[in-house]
């Protein structure tokens, strides 16, 4: 039996992907701008509705899109709740690669760096956040296959600064991968538990306290250090 390698199916999701979301408009900027407006009004409406009651309509006067515009950027709904999980983790993954964090040589600074802005970014795209977390389980296998993958790198992403640590002697870890993946946890922990939460905290102060906690069961004690 012929059994498929990984990078094949890797490059049948992202063709697969590419066609789902094809669209007709030229405009690249234009695209990304509409999808973004798409993906947050829909991700509001998903969370407060749910996924199976939110129709098109919904969508459409969330947005401030009329329904013949949105299906110029998507081709049916299943199309938005991926591209709002889409959205999310592409901006993640910009931000990593464009805001020199793997330029900062310090592994400490590196880390307290990295875990700030992706704290950061979960608090502004809370909505999107808690749907993944909640409606993931809606998208087709196939696809939920291609997010699963792309969260997988992310968390690479923190295993690779975490190592790095490691290997410095300055991070106190016995296993990165684990720890990675519990930093995944952490960075969704106020949007997911906000509703408890802000009835006692200001974002910021659940912020500090998460960031100072990360650091603290990560980073050894520097000599001289109180």
């Amino acid at each position: 039996m012929f059994v498929r390698g990984g990078e094949e199916i890797k490059a049948e999701i992202k063709a697969m992907k590419e066609k789902k979301l094809a669209t007709q408009i030229k405009n690249s900027d234009l695209v990304q701008k509409r999808r973004l407006q798409i993906a947050a009004g829909a991700a509001k409406l998903f969370i407060k509705k749910g996924y199976y009651k939110t129709n098109m309509r919904d969508i459409s006067k969330a947005t401030g899109i009329t329904i013949g515009s949105l299906y110029d950027y998507i081709a049916k709904k299943e199309d938005i709740l991926y591209l709002v999980f889409d959205v999310f983790q592409s901006f993640m993954r910009r931000e990593l690669e464009e805001s020199g964090l793997f330029e900062i040589e310090d592994p400490v600074e590196q880390l307290k760096f990295a875990i700030t802005r992706s704290i950061e970014l979960g608090v502004v795209y809370r909505d999107m956040v808690v749907l993944m977390y909640t409606e993931s389980k809606s998208l087709p296998k196939e696809f939920l296959q291609d997010i699963l993958e792309r969260e997988s790198d992310l968390n690479q992403c923190f295993e690779k600064i975490l190592q790095r640590g490691v290997e410095k002697g300055v991070f106190g870890v016995k296993d990165t991968f684990l720890t990675a993946n519990i930093f995944a946890y952490l960075f969704a922990f106020e949007p997911l538990r906000r509703w408890s939460l802000r009835k006692r905290y200001a974002v910021k102060e659940v912020n500090a306290f998460v960031t100072d906690f990360m650091l603290h069961n990560v980073v050894r004690v520097r000599s001289g250090s109180t």
